[in-house]
């Protein structure tokens, strides 16, 4: 298997990054949700309550928590770089 090269390496970061960020969204949308559940009803303002919550310091937390490995990913010199990187991304799960 070919090496990747910087542009690969770069566009598998920037999914990474934006799955991370995926990640924080679906879980400040759910507590916005479950905050809400008594109302039977989502509120007028959630996309408001969304934005207040991605300014926290949890958020930040949750997309940030991987962006080590993910710039390891990203500036590698070797795809053995890019399964070990990954198998620690994924919590020593193994790659397939």
């Amino acid at each position: 298997m070919p090496e990747m090269t910087p542009e690969q390496r770069r566009a598998l970061a920037a999914f990474l990054r934006e799955h991370m960020k995926l990640i924080a969204e679906n879980l400040a949308l759910r507590a916005i949700l479950d905050s809400n559940a008594a109302h039977e009803q989502a509120p007028v303002d959630w996309l408001d309550n969304l934005e207040q919550l991605r300014q926290t310091a949890e958020y930040r937390a949750i997309v940030e928590e991987f962006e080590p490995q993910i710039a390891q990913i990203e500036q590698g010199d070797a795809d053995s770089d890019l399964i070990e990187s990954l198998q620690r991304l994924l919590g020593e799960r193994a790659v397939n």
